[in-house]
């Protein structure tokens, strides 16, 4: 039987002398009273030789929950018959061998360990991104500031509507295919979206590279997927004009009562027509860029699709273009500023949307159905029907010329070229001034 009471611990002060008060109740248990009131139960025994001393939680009259020793020493509050319980049970594994002391504090130790090794699990596991994390990451790494960065943007984001909120590490091919299934069904009762479900499939398959390299997959589970899996291949389109219809075309762009687009457009597809250019790299062109009165515009590598800097040659036609177009908008830093949207120029399918709408009006009727891109595929197939080589067509199209060719030949032909595209806008103007064009060309490849 102990020697302490629940009375005295209770009511039992300091020691005046400023020094701890220890009161026995036996097995090794103490009642700690520091001098400023505080009650501590310690246990103190020797083991193999070697002094131990060790406290084992503060006096609590109503003691700590639980019926287990080792809930009551994590509680840290112990009433008295629990602070007897654990001495009593220390003082039998001592005689078993065991030193109770390091038996808890080995215990104490690993249950340590695992908390750290959850919580280093959970943030591992929290680390690991969404599908939403891995776009961002992905776009903010790879693709922000190039051209193409919104159109990548909007196909993965078709994708993340179906599957952003998962971990990408546990998205399986069948979650992927089932969500570009959904992408190919469409939004627009009556029309599928299968060209779009497929552009999205080919930039999921960049993000899943990317997450690859990153460790955040163990390999890319939808490599082996193509666009034909999901009969979303794209379209290849051929269509050239016949130098008759371009002309037609040129006319109706110039007839205001016929064409009802703003005049901004107008002169962007015209230019279109003149130089061969892309889409973009026109509708976004700053005044900056154009030297009118030498006849040169100078697309920064920073606009076009294969980040080369290129030089193109103005036709007085051209020329004439631009400069009553800077009466309308040379107060911009866009020649083909929107008239909509302030600082911004026109959108970059605005030009495509006035065309389609000039076949939809039915005042085309001569005219293959085309799209904007068609007028540069219909300058490079035309331009050796007026003698010159086809391969400067394609230094004005700034593509890279074929094998040993792009190897050897550094020659940018600039003469050539600009020789080649006053002829073209001469051939141009003077078909569309006369009202029985007839059509000569070799037949396109």
């Amino acid at each position: 039987m102990g020697k302490l009471a629940a009375t005295t611990c209770e009511t039992a002060k300091p020691d005046n002398s400023g020094r701890d008060r220890l009161l026995g109740d036996g097995d090794g248990l103490f009642l700690r009273i520091r001098p400023h009131g505080t009650k501590t139960w310690v246990v103190e025994y020797e083991f193999k030789g070697a002094r131990q001393k060790y406290t084992i939680g503060v006096y609590d009259r109503g003691g700590a929950p639980g019926e287990s020793i080792t809930a009551w020493l994590e509680a840290g509050r112990l009433s008295l018959t629990q602070a007897r319980s654990i001495a009593g049970k220390w003082k039998t594994d001592r005689r078993s061998g065991h030193d109770p002391i390091a038996k808890w504090e080995s215990a104490l130790a690993s249950k340590e360990a695992k908390k750290v090794a959850h919580a280093k699990a959970v943030a591992v596991e929290a680390a690991q991104p969404t599908v939403n994390d891995a776009i961002d990451q992905f776009i903010t790494k790879h693709i922000a500031g190039k051209k193409s960065a919104p159109a990548i943007r909007y196909r993965l984001d078709r994708l993340a509507v179906h599957l952003g909120d998962k971990k990408i590490r546990d998205v399986t091919r069948q979650h992927v295919i089932a969500a570009i299934e959904k992408i190919a069904e469409g939004s627009v009762e009556g029309r599928t979206a299968k060209l779009l479900a497929g552009e999205v499939l080919i930039q999921a398959k960049r993000l899943w590279r990317f997450a690859e390299t990153r460790e955040w997959v163990s390999n890319s589970c939808i490599e082996v997927l193509l666009r034909k899996d999901f009969d979303a291949k794209p379209r290849k389109r051929e269509v050239t004009l016949r130098l008759d219809e371009l002309v037609e075309l040129w006319k109706v762009l110039g007839d205001s009562r016929r064409c009802k687009s703003d005049p901004v457009t107008v002169a962007a597809l015209r230019l279109l027509i003149l130089t061969g250019q892309r889409e973009r790299e026109v509708t976004d062109a700053a005044w900056t860029e154009f030297d009118l009165d030498a006849g040169l515009w100078k697309i920064p590598a920073s606009r076009t699709k294969k980040s080369r800097a290129h030089l193109v040659h103005l036709a007085p036609q051209a020329i004439e273009i631009l400069q009553e177009l800077k009466k309308l908008t040379g107060s911009h830093a866009h020649a083909f500023a929107s008239p909509l949207r302030k600082g911004q120029p026109i959108y970059g399918r605005s030009t495509n949307g006035a065309l389609a709408a000039l076949f939809r009006r039915g005042l085309l009727p001569s005219v293959t159905p085309c799209h904007v891109h068609d007028l540069r595929r219909t300058l490079i197939t035309r331009l050796p029907d007026l003698g010159f080589e086809p391969f400067l067509a394609h230094k004005i199209a700034n593509h890279v010329l074929p094998g040993v060719m792009a190897h050897y030949n550094h020659n940018e032909y600039l003469p050539q070229r600009e020789a080649a595209l006053k002829a073209w806008a001469e051939r141009i103007q003077v078909l569309a001034a006369d009202k029985n064009v007839v059509q000569l060309h070799r037949p396109a490849a």
